[in-house]
């Protein structure tokens, strides 16, 4: 039997240290995540001046959180040490309590008198919930193959939408198992690329018209065949595409790269300039989506829901 392609993703998150992760930013600049400024480098030091302002994204536990002045802020606790950090617009990943949660936050770094003073929040990605948090998931459907997937997959997407009823949790989870299966893909990473698209938020519209769980533009969801108001049929519509553009990359050293670029930015221009575009929204993109579906695949590897029986999978 073949290695399935979920079983060669993971294959690859477990490459020996010091491998070059595939989703690692393309360009370098400002704006531009800077993937090996870290907490501990950065407080560590010695501290350099040109790090003022650079885009990093670091990860920690959310602390004292609190909204002034209508702007939200919070201490990020990190293994290095505690960054503050102010968000100068509105954070829709804020709006409900998220103390105690582990996040990825997207910000400039601050640096004043030779340390570090903190972050400008930009973004904050969920990667999980407080350690004291329950939640029982809903009872997967005869349909589901993989119930602890099931499971974790709605686990996750609560912590996102605590609002979300069992029949919504469920209607997602299950589309995203399906999905994933029917066009050979890793469900996580169909998750990832959902969580950077919308939060796992039905209901999302993009400034420019894109719809729903893998925002997609209505008349790319035409050409697809499906609704994208239905969060069933998003999920089938983004799994389709993500899937055919990985085909069309495959000869590529960098497929899911070049994928997710051409999803962000459109295949034409991916095409155009032979690679990720020298755009840092792209750059980041791609960075984002590998970057959880990274900490998605350790999640699910330490709870118990995603194992291989390598022997049988071959």
């Amino acid at each position: 039997m073949r290695l399935h392609l979920a079983a060669l993703l993971t294959l690859l998150l477990l490459a020996p240290a010091g491998a070059r992760d595939w989703f690692r930013p393309a360009h370098a600049g400002r704006d531009y995540i800077n993937a090996d400024l870290t907490p501990r480098r950065a407080m560590k030091g010695p501290v350099k001046s040109y790090w003022n302002g650079q885009l990093v994204l670091w990860e920690g536990r959310i602390q004292a959180q609190e909204r002034v002045k209508g702007k939200h802020q919070f201490v990020l606790r990190t293994a290095a040490g505690k960054i503050p950090v102010h968000f100068p617009k509105k954070v829709l990943n804020l709006e409900h309590d998220r103390e105690g949660f582990r996040v990825a936050v997207k910000g400039y770094l601050q640096i004043e008198d030779g340390q570090v003073k903190g972050l400008s929040g930009r973004s904050v990605i969920l990667l999980g919930p407080p350690r004291n948090w329950t939640f029982t998931p809903p009872t997967p459907p005869a349909s589901v193959t993989d119930p602890r997937l099931f499971e974790f997959l709605a686990s996750w997407m609560h912590f996102h939408n605590p609002d979300y009823t069992d029949s919504q949790l469920t209607t997602i989870a299950s589309a995203i198992l399906a999905e994933a299966a029917n066009n050979d893909l890793d469900p996580l990473f169909l998750a990832s690329l959902i969580q950077i698209e919308s939060a796992f938020d039905i209901d999302a519209r993009s400034v420019s018209g894109a719809v729903g769980l893998g925002q997609l533009m209505p008349f790319t969801a035409e050409g697809l065949g499906v609704d994208p108001n239905d969060p069933a049929q998003n999920v089938a519509g983004a799994a389709k595409m993500i899937s055919r553009l990985i085909q069309d990359w495959d000869a590529n050293d960098n497929p899911r790269a070049m994928a997710l670029a051409s999803y962000n930015a459109g295949p034409n221009l991916v095409r155009q300039v032979g690679g990720v575009p020298r755009y840092s929204q792209t750059t980041n993109y791609v960075y984002f989506i590998g970057y959880v579906h990274k900490a998605m695949t350790r999640s699910a590897q330490a709870q118990g829901a995603l194992s291989l029986n390598l022997e049988k999978d071959l």
